[in-house]
């Protein structure tokens, strides 16, 4: 087995000997393709017989990880040439990431609507964000998976059009179903917690300021939900809920529990799974308050979807809604969805590559240091959650490191995908009701991999301290399954 020239440490693209010949599932009419690779081995039905030799399965496990973890052990200066000299951070494992080696290919609509006529799509963030507006439209794995394997975000949107929003996702719905509930309530701009509410209290002023809970001043709270529904599997708590959100969720290759392409799902029923959700996360409008974010800057071990599902028209917010639009980054084709289309946005994200993360965190430590604040050992200023990246902050990055993000407004029935590792913030501009799953794709497993040694060197106390992911399980069974399609296909030739 030998890595792929696709990409370094790319565990999806990990060459797995054999002889195999199988239909590869992008191909279609029935080509034939040589299925040397991990991900095009999963899309095939697993065998049924037993794998030949367990030995086979764990010198292939074993390369695999090897191979993710070639790439961090690279001398410091084997980056792109512009690899910035970090001077406030240092890895302790010694090894950066030292952003792309090359450039996102800027994309056409002229051009990629003759390649793909009939899959409905446009282009934002001046041709490197694909946006798809047919969630169900079977040929959208193509363009997609294009992007999703260049670690980069997509957008699918219309995705609400396909559930019940006014008989489920409504605040009505929610405070009639779970109103007596007293979950965490999280004050935005203080970041503090305030318990012993009844949910109804916060759904009463999701739409209504006058009815919201107010501070020591009298003037009202930005609240968000923490972590609800709680310890309860969203599946058990809100069946009627988590039927019409899977039943919706656009690319059910990854985004489905048991989807070919989520490798969580490969983990026996025997193992205790990771919570990959689904997860709500739903708070008040930010508008007013630019420099706070609704969820500061962090990353997560996993790809993720994002769908928003319900935006509160607060029409007293226009006028802040427009000025932090106007200063979002965003391109004009983003912005003509709000101006033109009369597209209500719910919240304002800004995603970064995964490769840009240490050159963020060089940039956050400065900023400390600069605030007077103290760096601590065994902390992360990304873990750790201690920023939003205001539009001055933003432009101290790409004028300093030469960081971009991709800034996106997020509508009703917009699916976010954020790829696994990949910084982002996010800041509400009206109220909003976004429902999340999390997955593990193959493109992305290698960081999964990463993050989680990363994560073993943060203080022993800190959230994201364990492997709740069990990435090394993941990749152990996936690998075991695609060894057991070489298997059953080299006896079928025999």
């Amino acid at each position: 087995m030998a890595p792929s020239t696709n990409g370094p440490g790319l565990l999806s693209e990990v060459k797995v000997n054999g002889t195999a010949t199988v239909e590869d599932m992008d191909t279609g009419g029935g080509e034939k393709k040589p299925c040397t690779t991990l991900r095009k081995l999963l899309t095939r039905n697993q065998a049924n017989g037993n794998l030949t030799s367990d030995k086979q399965v764990h010198e292939i496990v074993n390369t695999a990880m090897d191979t993710a973890a070639a790439t961090q052990k690279r001398p410091l200066n084997t980056g792109p040439k512009n690899h910035h000299e970090f001077a406030h951070y240092q890895r302790r494992n010694g090894t950066y990431l030292s952003g792309r080696v090359e450039a996102i290919p800027t994309c056409y609509l002229k051009e990629t609507s003759l390649q793909y006529p009939d899959i409905k799509h446009s282009w934002m963030c001046e041709g490197k964000l694909l946006i798809l507006h047919d969630p169900q439209h079977p040929n959208n794995f193509q363009l997609f998976n294009q992007r999703w394997t260049l670690g980069q975000p997509v957008i699918v949107s219309n995705v609400s059009k396909h559930m019940k929003v006014e008989e489920l996702w409504t605040p009505e719905a929610f405070s009639k179903d779970f109103g007596h509930d007293r979950p965490d309530l999280i004050d935005c701009r203080r970041n503090e917690p305030l318990n012993g509410y009844q949910i109804k209290c916060f759904w009463d002023g999701f739409e209504d300021q006058s009815k919201r809970l107010t501070d020591a001043d009298g003037q009202p709270l930005i609240l968000k939900l923490k972590d609800w529904p709680t310890s309860e599997d969203f599946a058990e708590s809100m069946p009627s809920r988590f039927q019409d959100l899977m039943s919706a969720l656009p690319m059910p290759q990854y985004t489905q529990r048991n989807g070919q392409l989520n490798l969580a799902g490969r983990l026996p029923e025997f193992f205790v799974k990771p919570d990959l959700g689904p997860k709500m996360y739903i708070a008040y409008g930010l508008a007013k308050y630019p420099q706070s974010g609704t969820t500061n800057l962090h990353l997560d071990v996993s790809d993720a979807v994002n769908v928003m599902v319900f935006v509160a028209h607060e029409k007293e917010l226009e006028p802040d809604v427009m000025k932090l639009i106007e200063d979002s980054d965003c391109d004009e084709l983003m912005k003509k969805r709000i101006t033109d289309d009369g597209e209500i946005p719910g919240a304002l994200w800004h995603i970064y590559d995964a490769c840009d993360a240490d050159k963020m965190r060089d940039l956050l430590n400065k900023v400390a240091l600069e605030l007077g604040m103290e760096l601590e050992p065994y902390h992360d200023p990304i873990h750790d959650q201690q920023f939003y990246l205001d539009k001055n902050l933003r432009q101290r990055l790409a004028d300093e490191y030469g960081v971009y993000g991709y800034p996106i407004l997020q509508c009703v029935g917009d699916a976010v995908f954020i790829p696994a590792g990949a910084p982002h913030q996010v800041q509400n501009l009206n109220g909003c009701v976004k429902v999340a799953e999390d997955f593990v794709s193959p493109e992305h497993l290698h960081h999964c991999f990463n993050l989680t040694q990363e994560f073993r060197l943060l203080s022993n106390t800190h959230a994201n301290h364990e492997d709740k992911l069990q990435v090394k399980n993941i990749i152990y069974h996936a690998i075991k399954d695609a060894v057991a399609v070489l298997d059953q296909s080299e006896s079928i030739e025999k």
